[in-house]
């Protein structure tokens, strides 16, 4: 493989790396001079090649320079929320034995006494664990996350005039892979903390003049809201959208709106497991095939297993496990110092998600073997969500779709404020969007005559139908 981009920042010399929100620019050869001299902390702290390091991020010059810099100094690094609480931090401390932890202004600060090394290959831990806390993270390599960039830019028109924005936190691995993948072409990256939701953002867009934006579903919710179409925007190139499926009414705006502005979209399908993309559809599908996650990306390798056999299934239209080979996939999981220390090296992902390939070659998306929903690209395990909620003593059953959340509350007081509650503990301690989920107050949980959560009738009950069990079940 070709030498790894973070390592080869040198070879775009004077051109412009990084904007900051200030007008200062940053040339690639400048950056690499910042992410070398970063280095010489790790000296000042003990801390050599393979001791594993974390980092709260922002998206700023410093956790860039930082990021860069373990990636070319062989220090295993995870990224971390900033957000994330105490407690759950210090978790994460302890079983992957962090030696050092930097914080987002560039503070680093000893964290355990560990001197372990990791296997030679780790480049990056990402967390899967969405909102829930649970300290399961990826491990990726340095050609996963090159060969991951590298299949990017051959799918996506970057140019080296290209102005990119960072729309998504860079602890994420789509927001990462915006990153990574125009570091490796030479364009420049526009370092911004805002959303789309600010009003500074758009102001920003205008005044650096960005080529391209990236969103997730609830990214293009907002876009709706703010009548993103009228917006004057004569810098902007293409629209990516990953994180998620979007909805009927999404997916139909996002179509207007292509057609209308004369702006392609990449509709993107992947997981933190295969660093960020595995799917892509092309701009010329989105009229018809909007529901689709399209083909596998450049270097990658899609196919259906049925789920008992796990033989691969070649007919067209027949529902199977989507599974994917590519020099992208994960290493393995850890969720100790000891799994970091693992010789294991995966060679397919099985995504967990129940597909189908339509007779044209291109793969569709039919539901999902656990029980698991992206809310703003974040993951969230329903039965962990349970079991973290069960821990702050509320009773609740969780259900879903892709991008709305159900929470029922078990509660046979019909005066109780316990949704309120549960509400303010999902917008505060979750971070999640009031729009992104409902709490219902029941007294009781409706069942299917097999004895069996009848999550159906709870999302009816969520969208203001009424909804009556037939013999064998409890009704509503």
């Amino acid at each position: 493989m070709s030498l790894h981009f973070a390592k080869n920042l040198e070879r775009f010399g004077e051109q412009t790396a990084l904007l900051l929100p200030n007008g200062t620019a940053i040339s690639y050869l400048k950056l690499a001079q910042l992410a070398d001299h970063y280095a010489q902390r790790f000296v000042q702290f003990d801390v050599w090649p393979h001791q594993a390091c974390a980092l709260q991020c922002r998206n700023n010059l410093t956790t860039i320079v930082a990021y860069l810099c373990c990636l070319r100094h062989q220090r295993p690094l995870l990224l971390l929320d900033p957000n994330l609480p105490q407690s759950q931090l210090d978790l994460l401390v302890r079983q992957l034995e962090i030696a050092v932890l930097i914080d987002d202004l560039g503070t680093m600060r000893r964290v355990s006494a560990s001197a372990f090394r990791t296997r030679p290959d780790l480049a990056l831990l990402l967390s899967t664990s969405g909102s829930t806390g649970d300290p399961k993270s990826v491990m990726l390599s340095l050609d996963n996350l090159h060969s991951n960039a590298l299949a990017i830019s051959r799918y996506l028109p970057i140019q080296m005039s290209d102005v990119a924005i960072t729309a998504l936190p860079m602890h994420y691995s789509y927001g990462l892979s915006v990153v990574n993948s125009h570091l490796l072409c030479g364009a420049t990256v526009l370092l911004s903390d805002y959303s789309v939701v600010n009003k500074e953002f758009w102001q920003q867009m205008r005044d650096f003049a960005v080529t391209s934006l990236a969103g997730v579903a609830f990214s293009y919710k907002m876009l709706k809201t703010l009548r993103f179409e009228r917006l004057p925007l004569p810098a902007l190139r293409y629209l990516t959208q990953a994180g998620g499926p979007l909805d009927d009414d999404l997916r139909q705006y996002v179509q207007q709106l292509s057609a209308q502005k004369h702006l392609p979209v990449y509709l993107m399908y992947g997981q933190t497991e295969a660093t960020a993309r595995i799917a892509w559809l092309r701009p010329e599908y989105l009229a018809d095939h909007a529901d689709c996650i399209g083909e596998a990306i450049p270097g990658g390798n899609l196919m259906l297993r049925e789920v008992q056999s796990r033989a691969v299934i070649t007919e067209a239209d027949t529902e199977g496990e989507l599974c994917y080979q590519g020099p992208n996939v994960m290493l393995d999981y850890a969720q100790n110092s000891g799994d970091l220390r693992s010789t294991d090296k995966l060679s397919e992902l099985a995504t967990g998600d129940l597909a189908i390939r339509l007779p044209n070659g291109l793969y569709k998306i039919t539901g999902r073997l656990k029980r698991m929903l992206k809310l703003q690209g974040k993951r969230l395990q329903l039965d962990q969500l349970e079991q973290l909620l069960q821990r702050e003593h509320w009773q609740t059953v969780c259900t879903g779709r892709d991008d709305f959340l159900v929470v029922a509350v078990i509660d046979a007081n019909a005066e109780s404020s316990a949704a309120n509650i549960v509400s303010t503990y999902l917008q505060q301690s979750l971070q999640l969007h009031p729009s992104l989920f409902k709490v219902l107050l029941v007294r009781d949980i409706p069942y299917t005559s097999n004895g069996k959560v009848h999550y159906q009738a709870l999302q009816r009950i969520a969208s203001g139908e009424t909804f009556t069990e037939g013999p064998g079940g409890s009704s509503h």
